[in-house]
């Protein structure tokens, strides 16, 4: 009597588990086909996650950590009549926050700049570690960005061996920013070149407001900052050549100096080195 009943038991068991198997399944059907015919939400076309299946593993890395750290900037001064937009790159060393930008748009004090993702969340400076006008690179503690993932510092710089490859002629890099005010939006390039200062010339495209943008290399390695678009004489005169890009490469900027004053304690309303 006993092992007639365990056997109805197992039998049960089985019979409930192989109905369970089903259901799932047929769930899991449905739920596909429901997702397949749904369409996406604005929030979902507008991921920073949403990009092409048709990128490799390495292409895919690199667009994401670009879109993902992309900040608006904004710099303004008691004397000027609106702001100064440019793109930067969200950044974090030793649980602190910064941008990495053109320093050519940085026209004012430190309480008159900020960062943001939208006109709705907006944040402050909180210290100028390095704006140098000269080699055209700012380096900017600010307030955090949760609506945005920093790149770790430390983890995007390429080593020094990995220059060569970084500025290696058609070495493939991407960027985000905000041209024109509009974005973020994302492009591709190539190296095309050196200049004899050291600047890398990419084939790529810009404009008004793409200045500060972080270029990043297919390797995923943070490499420079866009700062201009080549100008240069044609037949009609000086013309500005607009797939022809100019990036200061981050090994023009002296990390040993940067990272000390990136340590000391920050002070709010400290304007910092402005490298004049």
């Amino acid at each position: 009597m006993i092992k007639r009943a365990l056997r109805i038991a197992k039998l049960t068991l089985q019979m409930a588990f192989v109905m369970a198997i089903g259901f799932g399944i047929s769930l899991g059907i449905y739920v596909s086909v429901s997702e397949s015919a749904r369409f996406p939400t604005t929030s979902e076309l507008k991921s920073a996650d949403n990009i092409s299946e048709d990128l490799d593993f390495k292409e895919k890395r690199a667009v994401i950590a670009s879109r993902k750290s992309i900040l608006l900037v904004m710099s303004s001064s008691a004397g000027y009549n609106g702001y100064s937009k440019m793109s930067g790159t969200y950044m974090t060393y030793q649980d602190k926050f910064y941008v990495l930008t053109a320093a050519h748009g940085i026209i004012g004090k430190c309480e008159l700049m900020f960062v943001a993702t939208n006109k709705d969340d907006i944040h402050a400076c909180i210290k100028y570690i390095i704006v140098d006008y000269k080699v055209d690179y700012a380096i900017i503690e600010i307030e955090e960005v949760n609506k945005r993932m920093p790149v770790k510092l430390t983890q995007v710089l390429p080593s020094n061996r990995d220059w060569k490859q970084e500025t290696s002629i058609l070495n493939k890099v991407f960027y985000t920013g905000y041209p024109n005010g509009l974005g973020p939006l994302t492009f591709e390039g190539s190296v095309a070149g050196l200049s004899e200062k050291n600047y890398l010339y990419l084939h790529s495209y810009a404009w008004p407001g793409s200045s500060g943008s972080g270029i990043f290399s297919y390797d995923g390695n943070l490499v420079g900052i866009l700062i201009a678009l080549n100008v240069g004489f044609t037949g009609a005169a000086y013309d500005v050549l607009e797939d022809l890009v100019i990036v200061t490469p981050l090994f023009m900027i002296d990390w040993e100096i940067a990272y000390e004053m990136m340590e000391e304690p920050s002070d709010t309303g400290d304007t910092g080195d402005t490298g004049e």
